[in-house]
């Protein structure tokens, strides 16, 4: 109550500019860091500090009797009562204060990790393959006998008779590989299993290789998806086959890789202009030192 009867003495209750202000403390309309600051809360500094001087008004300024701290992820400002029993004297200076993620730094990381749980929903399925495999190998002749048993009861006794189709038509041509065979291929599965968790892993915590890694691996498998697309239409080919193409044109443009649109160099360039205490400086309402700042 006391916290918004004093915001209405200064007419931000309203939306109107400070007084003795001319300008406006203004939100971040950057949804990538709105968002994260929803789910992982708002990152104020100077909260516990007994004094706020006048250097610190990047971070938090003082206004009829409330301080305004600044969310150093989203840009904007909340209001709250100055602390009963500081823990502090003064506002943490710079190099103490570890700046969140933020701009096109942030952007890509919630991509990046878009891209890498696309990755382990392929871990699973591949890795649930391999291990079916590595079962039917085993016991490939258990298997076999079991699946001849069955097809001579849907034929009476002629296999020859009955048109198969379907998982039984699937099977039948399984069971004409050997065991080594078998083997082998629920090898080549697990290690495409293995190929795709080092990108999931690599990819969520947004390392450069990966992108690499993954931009290479994905376009090897675009031209069979593009056949198998050819031989025969479906919703799920094309949905495959789209995903696949947005993830290689992400990394190869946005990304820049193999020096494309100025490459690694630009790509670290440009996050060096989008983070940091320049940033937050350029970003900072235009204001003079309030009347009151530095506390009572």
């Amino acid at each position: 109550m006391a916290v918004q009867q004093k915001l209405a003495s200064t007419g931000l209750a309203t939306g109107r500019p400070w007084k003795k202000r001319p300008e406006r403390i203004r939100r971040s309309h950057h949804r990538y860091e709105e968002l994260t600051c929803a789910w992982k809360g708002h990152v104020l500094v100077g909260t516990d500090a007994a004094v706020v001087r006048p250097q610190d008004a990047v971070v938090v300024r003082c206004l009829g009797g409330l301080r305004w701290y600044r969310c150093l992820r989203c840009d904007a400002w909340f209001p709250q009562e100055p602390p009963a029993s500081p823990a502090r004297p003064t506002v943490p200076e710079r190099d103490e204060i570890q700046l969140p993620e933020r701009g096109i730094f942030l952007r890509d990381k919630y991509v990046l990790r878009l891209i890498a749980v696309e990755r382990g929903l392929h871990v699973f399925f591949y890795g649930l393959v391999a291990v079916v495999l590595f079962i039917l190998g085993r016991h490939h002749a258990t298997f076999r006998h079991d699946y001849q048993e069955i097809m001579n009861d849907l034929s009476g006794g002629d296999p020859a008779s009955v048109q198969i189709r379907g998982l039984l038509g699937h099977l039948k041509s399984f069971f004409s590989y050997s065991p080594a065979h078998v083997y082998f291929l629920a090898g080549a599965v697990a290690i495409l299993a293995v190929l795709e968790a080092v990108e999931m892993v690599g990819l969520w915590r947004a390392r450069r290789w990966a992108e690499y890694l993954t931009f290479v691996a994905t376009t090897l498998f675009i031209p069979f998806e593009i056949y198998e697309l050819a031989s025969s239409v479906s919703a799920f080919k094309i949905i495959v086959l789209v995903i696949n193409l947005a993830v290689v044109s992400y990394l190869l443009f946005a990304k820049r890789l193999f020096g494309l649109r100025g490459g690694g160099k630009k790509e670290r360039a440009r996050h060096e202009q989008d983070s940091g205490w320049r940033l937050i400086e350029t970003t900072t309402p235009p204001a003079a030192v309030l009347a009151g700042d530095g506390d009572e």
